[in-house]
Parts: structure tokens; sequence; C-alpha cells
């Protein structure tokens, strides 16, 4: 650890409460905002150590997603209850507009929120996400409900990290992948939300038409070898964002942000510094 690295502030939790039931955000660093928009069945401890490494320069905000940790109750979960959520944060954490990255089934709500909320987002990153939802991933979808309803939460974090990371980077780094599946596995109590919102997915989504509208300077980052959400997918996605930039790593899978490394990180870090 630097000596940078023990400087960092201690998150702080503050509950934000918005039209569909309380959303717990964990805040820390300063500088300008930075909004974290993480996947399914997700609370801000899924990020791991990117929020410390971010507050460096930036003031980072990561809730739990609508239906797990601080988060439950409220409105049952969807991809624009989410998107409102993410505005409510930033409004009331006076950080718009703001830098939003948001992963996977966090792609696609910090999309929704570029494009229904313009004037809260700066700068979008987006990875392993896609713009509609298509029988492979409704596949996909199933074996994530299945997994979490007939497996203990390890054994269904363990199994899915098979298909997080690409298997060069599983081999290389066995530690960091045992590490995401700990952070990844859930309470008990939050698998009520994570079922929710993996039966909201499975109904459907289309962005094509938002995607549209999203006006500011946006990154798309995809994994080559992503088995979940394959990289045509998000190619698909870049395509329809006006003037985005699209990214492939021939390297990486699900966890792009992960598998990319430090090189990666400063590439994003740039690019939402402007």
């Amino acid at each position: 650890m630097t000596s940078s690295e023990t400087v960092t502030p201690e998150p702080r939790r503050l509950t934000v409460t918005t039209r569909n039931g309380p959303v717990s955000v964990e805040v820390r660093g300063a500088g300008p905002p930075l909004l974290l928009l993480a996947g399914l069945g997700s609370r801000a401890r899924l990020w791991g150590e990117l929020p410390a490494l971010l507050a460096h320069t930036f003031r980072v905000l990561a809730p739990d997603n609508r239906g797990v940790g601080g988060s439950r109750g409220g409105a049952p979960f969807t991809l624009a209850g989410a998107a409102a959520d993410a505005a409510a944060v930033l409004e009331q954490c006076e950080a718009a507009p703001a830098g939003v990255l948001g992963v996977s089934m966090g792609g696609l709500i910090a999309s929704h929120l570029a494009a229904a909320y313009p004037t809260h987002v700066a700068r979008l990153v987006v990875a392993s996400c896609a713009p509609r939802l298509t029988p492979s991933h409704r596949r996909v979808l199933r074996f994530f409900e299945l997994a979490l309803s007939r497996l203990a939460p390890s054994e269904a974090a363990e199994m899915l990290m098979a298909f997080a990371f690409a298997p060069s980077f599983a081999d290389r780094y066995p530690g960091f992948v045992d590490q995401a599946a700990r952070l990844w596995t859930l309470d008990p109590e939050d698998l009520p939300g994570a079922l929710a919102q993996i039966a909201h997915l499975r109904e459907g989504w289309d962005l094509t038409p938002l995607l549209g509208t999203i006006a500011c300077p946006t990154l798309v980052l995809a994994g080559a070898l992503d088995p979940l959400v394959p990289a045509a997918a998000t190619r698909e996605l870049a395509a329809v964002i006006p003037s985005a930039r699209y990214r492939e790593l021939p390297e990486a899978a699900h966890s792009v942000l992960a598998e990319g490394g430090v090189a990666l990180l400063q590439e994003i870090t740039q690019f939402l510094h402007g």
C-alpha cells in the first residue's frame, strides 16, 4: 500500500429518500463528482478497492441498487426507476452534473440516466451491457435465476466467477477472483431483491430509442471474451449513441474494468476528467 492510499478518507454512508424508496449511498473523496452504478444484485461493496482509488481525484458516490443492501424496500425494481433513483442521489448530494460509470446492469441504468436526465450527466462510461434483450441473454438471465435460487449464496458466487473473468486472468490472479466471489456473495436478505431485478430484465428491454438521444461524451467498453454479454452486443450499444467511443479489450471477459488493470483505469480517469 502506498502512502497516498493510506490517507484516502473512509467512506460515509448516506440514505437518500426517493419517490421509489430509500437508497443507501457510500460516499468518499473530494473533487468532481463520480457516480458508480454496479450490476445485478450489487451493493456498493462489489466495487472492492475501486472507489478508494478513484477517491484520490473524485468525490465518489456508490449506491446500493434498488432491492439490495440499504436500498431494500420501496417500489419494485425497474431500469427507469433505478435511473430515477440515481438522479435523486445526484440531486440530493448536490453532485449534478457528474461523471457516471456503469457496468453490466449498471451500464443500462447509467445509459437510461444519461438519456432521461441529460443535465445530470457530464460524461458517461458504460461497460459490458447490451442495448436490448436477446434470446441468448434471456438464457443467461435464467442461468442467474437458477443459480441464485438453487445454490447457497457463496456457491452461486463461486460458479458465476467462471464466467466473470477470462481464463488467463483467473489463472494469473486467483486471489483476486476469490475476493470478487466474496464481494458478490449475496446476503440472504438480498436474494428477493436480486431475483426481482432478474425478473424485470427477463421481461425485456430495448434502450435503442433512448440511446440515440444521449448527448454527453461517452466511452463504451467491452471484453472480447465476455460470455455473458457478447462484445458484439456492447458494440451495438455504442453504435447507437451519437459520437460514442468504443473500446474492446481482446483478452478480457465480463469484468473488463478489473481485467483492464491500471492502464484502463488511467484511460477512464482521463476520459472522465475531460
